[in-house]
């Protein structure tokens, strides 16, 4: 069950170069929408390069400036515009719920403030620090709950920590997720990612049927992809065992 790890690494970095469509919803001081964008394009390539530890410093100030406009406001990022109108419905109805003298303000600011939380989420999954990776991966989620992407790797942390039903949950809402996306091309990556962790977890918790489901789903979305076929000759090596 090696496949789905091997091709992690160049999906990622072919998701998130295509996700980072800039938008100008939003400014903050210090850090411009402009360095926020070149610093998380920066990290993508220290990424690339296999270099982990030069992400942290680049997108430390970025979510510097996240964190102090979320001091006095519920900030969250869109990729796009139909994102920002889906959001800013989202925050409307929240408050809506909420007695009026508690009701924070909210804004929405472009993708790269939420992505400098996930890209130092996933450098510190490369570099072994899996507990810290985890507030960073959530937070991302949490401040870009759109975001398909994100939440599949959300996902994957809690595959990779074998706590394989809340794993499965997740890669079932990130599925969901992807049809909220505009472009073709990366809701097919999104919902066929989810599938797959969504088989390998139930592999783990022995629901073979469920996992082959799932694999040749995720096979009609992305037919080439290797790692859904390395998945399916497993469970029919297992089965073939099972069966004596």
């Amino acid at each position: 069950m090696n496949g789905e790890k091997m091709m992690r690494g160049a999906a990622f970095i072919a998701a998130i170069a295509a996700s980072f469509a800039s938008i100008s919803l939003a400014r903050a001081e210090p850090i411009t929408e402009e360095a926020a964008r070149a610093a998380t394009d920066n990290a993508v390539n220290a990424l690339k390069a296999g270099n982990p530890e030069a992400v942290i410093p680049l997108v430390d100030p970025v979510i510097a400036t996240l964190e102090d406009m979320q001091k006095d406001q519920t900030v969250q990022c869109a990729d796009d515009l139909t994102g920002a109108i889906f959001l800013s419905a989202m925050q409307t109805a929240a408050m809506e719920k909420v007695p009026e003298k508690e009701r924070r303000a909210a804004s929405i600011v472009g993708p790269d403030f939420c992505a400098a939380l996930f890209l130092k989420g996933f450098a510190l999954i490369d570099l072994k620090r899996m507990d810290e990776a985890e507030a960073f991966l959530r937070r991302a989620h949490e401040a870009a709950p759109f975001n398909a992407h994100y939440l599949n790797e959300y996902a994957e942390w809690h595959k990779a920590m074998k706590q394989w039903e809340k794993s499965h949950e997740l890669f079932q809402e990130a599925f969901g997720l992807g049809e909220f996306s505009t472009d073709k091309g990366m809701k097919k990556f999104n919902q066929a990612r989810a599938l797959r962790g969504m088989a390998f977890n139930e592999i783990e918790m022995g629901q073979l049927d469920k996992a082959e489901k799932n694999l040749r789903k995720s096979l009609k979305l992305l037919p080439d992809n290797a790692g859904a076929k390395s998945e399916l000759q497993y469970i029919a090596d297992l089965k073939k065992k099972q069966k004596g």
